[in-house]
């Protein structure tokens, strides 16, 4: 089931370099188990032996962009803050880890990076967005 799932996810993004993680592969499985029970008139939740699904269905009425961007390789994105966090400069580092903290407490922020080109800003929010 979970290599067809990763093979449909392929074709509605029209990206044969897709791969999902085994945990997406495991929600999206759940997530089909529990649509064939709803049609014979259970849950998943019936089967107390049996995990829940996190898997959220696209709503996005099946537009490649956002398909696209909402597969993403957690573990290769947790690489690569691994990797460039500790090339942030002081002034960088204090701006990622001021949004950071803010982001993870849920304070709801409204941070503005500003700064002449050059000076690190792209790198900053990727760094960011990737860790998120």
């Amino acid at each position: 089931m979970s290599d067809d799932i990763e093979a449909m996810t392929r074709c509605e993004c029209d990206n044969l370099a897709v791969t999902l993680s085994e945990d997406a592969l495991k929600d999206h499985a759940l997530y089909e188990i529990d649509q064939v029970l709803i049609h014979n008139g259970h849950h998943l939740e019936d089967f107390s032996t049996l995990p829940k699904s996190n898997y959220v269905p696209f709503v996005h009425g099946g537009n490649r962009l956002v398909q696209e961007e909402l597969v993403y390789d957690q573990h290769s994105l947790t690489t690569y803050v691994d990797n460039v966090e500790d090339r942030l400069n002081d002034d960088q580092r204090s701006a990622y880890e001021t949004i950071l903290n803010a982001v993870t407490n849920k304070e709801g922020k409204l941070f503005f990076v500003y700064g002449s080109g050059g000076v690190g800003k792209t790198f900053v929010w990727t760094t960011l967005l990737s860790c998120l």
